[in-house]
C-alpha cells in the first residue's frame, strides 16, 4: 500500500507519528554530518581543507592527495557513546548507547615524478570509505499530561476522513488507507469508539478511552526512541602537485545510507475520575535506505613553504531512497480488555513502502594552514595550527516523493516550500594543531557547526571538543584520539489536530528538550609503503 496525499498532509504538521511519511526532518537527518576521518583528522577538529600529508584530506578537499609522494594505507576503529537526558512535561528521563565502530579505511597511492624537465611533480590517486554520520542513539523522555492525549488525534483524524462505517473503513476491506497507520489501529484496540444516533448506528464523531467521564485527560506518557545506522562515503579522488606550490583535485563520492528507527510511545491512564483506558502503546518501525552520488574540487596554493591556502566546493549529493515502515499498536482497557493490531493486518500482511530523492546541501570550504619550524629534521619540534571555514546551505535541499503520480508534485512542492521556511545557511568552523616532538605528536582541535535553523528559537548548533596522541617512526603510524560532542534540540510528540473542539480546552504539549552528549574514542593504524 502507497502513502496516501493525507499521510503526507498530516506528517507535514505533526499531526500524526512522525515515521508514516518523509517529512522535512528527513532531509536534515540525511544532509548533517559529524566529525570524520582518520583519528588524527577529528583530533584536529577535522580542520583539513589546507593540509597535505593528512589522508582524510581526501575527503575535505581531494586536493591534498597530491602530497603524497609515497603509498599510504589506514584504518580507524573506535567506540562511541551517546548519552541523551529528555525533559518532557517538567520530568527528566536518560538513556544512552554505546556501540564499536569502523569509521575510516583510505588508500593512497603516491605519485612521482616522470619527467625531470616537468613542473607537474607528481599525479597521485585515493580512495577510501568514511563513516561521515552515525545514527545509533537511544533516546526517552517521561512526564505526565492533564491537558491532551496523543489517541485524541486519532478520533479527531477518523473524523476529519468523514469515517461513517468504522468497521469496514478501520481496519475492514474498505480501510482509508491515510489511517492504517493511526486510526484503524486505534479503532481495532478499543482506545477510540464511535458514538452513536438515535438508531444507535455510528454517526461520524468519536471519543477516546483515555477521556473520562468528565472529559478530562491524566496519563503518563512515555517516549521510547532506539535508532540504529550510518552514512558512509565511497571515495575516489585523483590530484596533481605543479611545482610543490599549486595542488588540484577532485573526487567522484558515493554516498550510502542505512537508517532504522524504532518508537514507542506509550500513555498509563493516572485519572482518579472513571476512565475506561488502563494503558496504550504504539510503535513505529522504519528502515530507510538510500545512495546517491556527488562531486568534489579542491586547490591548495603555498604562497611559501610554511603557509598553504586552500579552498574546496563540494556539490549537493543527489541520493534515492526507499522506506519500509509499519505501526503496531496495543491497548488495554476496562471494557475490552487487551487488543492488538498492526498496519500490516490492513495491507495483506505486508510493511508499506515508499520511494523518494533528497538533494543535500551544497558546500564551499576557505581553509588555512601554518606550518611552524618546518625542516627535513624531524628531531627538531614542528607543528601545525590549521583553519577551516565552511558554509552549508541548507535551504537549498529538496525533496521529490515517488509514490503517487497524482500527488507526488504538489506534495513534494509543500515539503520544499517547508525546507525554504524552516531552514538557512550555516557557518560552520574548525581550527586544530599539532605539536610533533620527533616520533610523538599532540593534538587539540574545536569545530563549531551552525544552526541550520532560521528559527532563533530553536537551538540548533553543534559543538566538539577533540585532542589525542599520535606516534609515527619508519613508515608506521598510530593516533588515539577522543573527541566529545554536544547539541539540544527539541523533541515534538505530537501536534493537536487543529479541528479539536474549543470547548474541551486540550492543548498541544510543550516540545521535549533533549540534551545529547556523544564521546568518541578513535584508533588509527597507517602504514607508508
Amino acid at each position: 500500500m502507497m502513502i496516501k496525499r493525507m499521510v503526507f498532509a498530516l506528517a507535514l504538521t505533526g499531526t500524526c507519528m512522525s515515521l508514516q511519511a518523509q517529512t522535512i526532518d528527513d532531509a536534515l537527518r540525511f544532509s548533517t554530518t559529524s566529525p570524520s576521518g582518520t583519528t588524527r583528522a577529528q583530533s584536529v577538529g577535522g580542520a583539513l581543507g589546507a593540509l597535505g600529508g593528512e589522508a582524510s584530506s581526501l575527503y575535505v578537499n581531494p586536493a591534498g592527495v597530491g602530497f603524497f609522494r609515497t603509498n599510504d594505507f589506514s584504518f580507524t576503529v573506535g567506540f562511541q557513546n551517546i548519552s541523551n537526558t529528555g525533559t518532557y512535561l517538567n520530568t527528566k528521563g536518560d538513556d544512552n548507547k554505546f556501540i564499536p565502530l569502523i569509521s575510516n579505511v583510505t588508500l593512497i597511492f603516491g605519485g612521482r615524478r616522470k619527467r625531470p624537465d616537468s613542473k607537474w611533480q607528481n599525479f597521485s590517486f585515493g580512495l577510501g570509505l568514511n563513516r561521515t554520520q552515525n545514527y545509533n542513539q537511544r533516546i526517552y523522555y517521561t512526564g505526565n499530561n492533564t491537558s491532551s492525549s496523543l489517541s485524541l488525534n486519532y478520533y479527531l483524524d477518523a473524523e476529519a476522513a468523514g469515517v461513517t462505517n468504522p468497521n469496514e473503513q478501520l481496519g475492514g476491506s474498505q480501510t482509508i488507507g491515510s489511517l492504517a497507520h493511526t486510526s484503524a489501529l486505534a479503532y481495532q484496540t478499543g482506545l477510540i469508539s464511535p458514538y452513536t444516533n438515535s438508531n444507535n448506528q455510528p454517526d461520524g464523531t468519536f471519543y477516546s478511552a483515555a477521556q473520562a467521564k468528565d472529559r478530562s485527560i491524566n496519563v503518563k506518557q512515555e517516549n521510547i526512541v532506539d535508532a540504529k545506522g550510518g552514512a558512509y562515503d565511497v571515495a575516489f579522488a585523483f590530484a596533481a602537485n605543479y611545482d610543490d606550490k599549486l595542488y588540484l583535485g577532485g573526487s567522484l563520492n558515493i554516498p550510502t545510507i542505512t537508517y532504522k528507527n524504532s518508537r514507542t510511545w506509550k500513555e498509563t491512564n493516572q485519572n482518579t475520575v472513571a476512565t475506561d483506558l488502563n494503558n496504550f502503546d504504539v510503535t513505529e518501525n522504519l528502515r530507510s535506505e538510500g545512495t546517491g552520488v556527488n562531486l568534489k574540487i579542491g586547490g591548495i596554493y603555498k604562497p611559501v613553504k610554511a603557509l598553504s591556502l586552500g579552498a574546496a566546493f563540494h556539490s549537493p549529493s543527489w541520493m534515492s531512497f526507499t522506506d519500509t515502515y509499519r505501526t503496531d499498536m496495543t491497548t488495554s482497557t476496562k471494557t475490552l480488555g487487551v487488543r492488538s493490531f498492526s498496519s500490516t493486518d490492513t495491507n495483506n500482511g505486508f510493511e508499506d513502502e515508499s520511494k523518494y530523492t533528497v538533494r543535500t546541501p551544497w558546500k564551499g570550504i576557505l581553509s588555512a594552514a601554518f606550518l611552524f619550524a618546518p625542516s627535513a629534521d624531524t628531531r627538531r619540534p614542528t607543528g601545525f595550527i590549521t583553519f577551516d571555514y565552511e558554509y552549508m546551505d541548507y535551504a537549498s535541499m529538496r525533496m521529490r516523493l515517488k509514490n503517487d503520480n497524482s500527488f507526488d508534485k504538489e506534495d513534494s512542492d509543500l515539503r520544499n516550500q517547508a525546507i525554504k521556511s524552516t531552514y538557512q545557511g550555516a557557518s560552520n568552523f574548525r581550527v586544530g594543531g599539532e605539536l610533533k616532538l620527533h616520533v610523538i605528536a599532540f593534538r587539540l582541535g574545536y569545530s563549531l557547526y551552525g544552526s541550520p535553523y532560521k528559527s532563533s528559537t530553536i537551538d540548533g548548533k553543534r559543538e566538539y571538543f577533540s585532542g589525542g596522541i599520535g606516534y609515527r617512526n619508519r613508515g608506521f603510524y598510530m593516533d588515539l584520539g577522543l573527541v566529545y560532542g554536544s547539541n539540544t534540540y527539541t523533541s515534538q510528540p505530537y501536534v493537536l489536530s487543529s479541528n479539536a473542539d474549543p470547548a474541551d480546552h486540550y492543548t498541544t504539549p510543550a516540545p521535549a528538550s533533549i540534551d545529547s552528549k556523544q564521546a568518541n574514542i578513535n584508533a588509527t593504524f597507517g602504514w607508508k609503503f
